[in-house]
């Protein structure tokens, strides 16, 4: 067994050691900290330049993503604003000028309704054997046969020059198309009858085409020949082609082809038209030809109230749709071969050359008026005459108001005679 003798051992000098031991410096330490922090004091003038880019930063922060947004929305606002606030000035403008459109779209529908009337969208057989049936017994033309050749259809171009090839060359293009089918009529009758016909068929609210005529003398005062003429039809893009059929009266008979009271007795009973007992005849009625026309409609008509233009050419015409006095006006110039003409109403003008037709070395021009109705009918125009021609003017007043006329002259030169 070991056995340790610890009083041998010596006790440590405490002091020496403390004398060894070096304390820290904390003084030097503080001194030197206080050496580095006062080596990064800046200057004043790059403080206040901090601080300026600082603010600099912020505004930018600032500017990009609160400021132009909100200046991007308001203008985007202000610019819808100004749209929807022009848009609502040309509606209250528009609002505004409402009767007015409405009198232009009555007016066009009316000018539209007389050229369908001239030239319908369709050439209907049973139409034209009606019409022409009418006028030959209004004047007393005894037709014989009718024969109806091919309907044709070219593009309104081709027929425009004059040009019609035979056949049909309707285009493909979904442009509009004109019809035409030419008719043959043998005919008999007067030479009255057969003038006072021609004359209607010019005259014809259809656009008829007269192409040629032969004759030849019959018994007595009876001529005997074919007329050729033509029907003219024209069907735009939108056009449906539908047909209304106006069958004439049948004086009370369940059906036209019922024979009338008393007709088996003059067809067994009558004798046939001879030089000794000749057919009726009738004699050449002059008519009437102006060169231009103006109709003076009543307050309460659906048409307009004021129609001016060349005649047998709906597609001149100028409205206009007052209930009141308007002015218009009339110059004529020129010699015969080729005139000036210019007409105005409503604000609107027609300037053509052509040649005008003289009726007994005049020119006419038609009014066809009305009686008033009451004492709020109001229509009525002052026309400006202005005749420099050698020839002169002819107005015709048909039916106007005695006690307060429609039609009176205002401004005229040259020779004008009113009847």
């Amino acid at each position: 067994m070991m056995k340790f003798n610890l009083s041998k051992i010596q006790k440590p000098n405490l002091d020496n050691i403390k004398g060894k031991i070096k304390k820290p410096n904390f003084s030097l330490k503080r001194r030197n900290n206080f050496s580095i922090i006062s080596n990064l004091n800046i200057s004043k003038r790059d403080f206040i330049l901090l601080g300026i880019f600082l603010l600099a930063l912020e505004g930018y922060v600032l500017f990009s993503f609160l400021l132009i947004p909100k200046w991007q929305q308001y203008s985007n606002q202000h610019t819808h604003y100004n749209s929807q606030k022009t848009l609502a000035m040309s509606l209250e403008k528009d609002n505004a000028n409402k009767a007015q459109y409405q009198e232009t779209l009555s007016q066009s529908k009316f000018k539209l309704d007389r050229l369908t009337m001239e030239l319908p969208p369709n050439v209907a057989q049973e139409d034209i054997v009606l019409s022409l049936n009418k006028l030959a017994n209004d004047q007393k033309l005894s037709i014989n046969t009718i024969s109806f050749g091919n309907i044709s259809s070219v593009s309104k171009e081709v027929f425009a020059t004059g040009k019609i090839p035979s056949g049909n060359t309707t285009p493909n293009n979904g442009g509009g198309i004109v019809l035409t089918e030419d008719i043959d009529i043998d005919f008999s009758g007067s030479y009255g009858a057969l003038y006072n016909f021609m004359s209607s068929l010019e005259k014809s609210n259809r656009k008829i085409i007269t192409n040629n005529i032969t004759m030849t003398r019959g018994d007595g005062s009876i001529l005997k020949g074919q007329l050729k003429i033509q029907f003219v039809g024209y069907k735009g893009p939108d056009d449906q082609g539908i047909f209304k059929l106006e069958t004439p009266q049948t004086s009370g008979k369940s059906s036209p082809f019922l024979a009338y009271p008393g007709y088996d007795d003059k067809a067994t009973g009558s004798p046939v038209a001879s030089a000794s007992t000749p057919a009726p005849t009738s004699a050449p009625v002059k008519t009437f030809d102006p060169n231009f026309y103006l109709i003076l409609n009543t307050s309460d008509d659906n048409a307009p109230k004021v129609i001016m233009g060349v005649y047998t050419n709906a597609g001149s015409e100028l409205y206009d749709n007052a209930n009141g006095k308007v002015s218009g006006k009339l110059s004529i110039s020129g010699n015969l071969d080729k005139m000036t003409y210019s007409y105005s109403l409503g604000g609107s003008t027609q300037t053509k050359e052509a040649k005008l037709v003289l009726d007994g070395g005049e020119l006419r021009l038609h009014v066809s008026s009305q009686q008033r109705k009451n004492a709020t009918d109001k229509v009525g125009i002052i026309l400006d005459v202005d005749n420099k021609t050698d020839y002169p003017l002819e107005i015709n007043v048909i039916n106007d108001d005695k006690n307060d006329p429609r039609f009176s002259i205002g401004n005229k030169s040259g020779s004008v005679i009113i009847k």
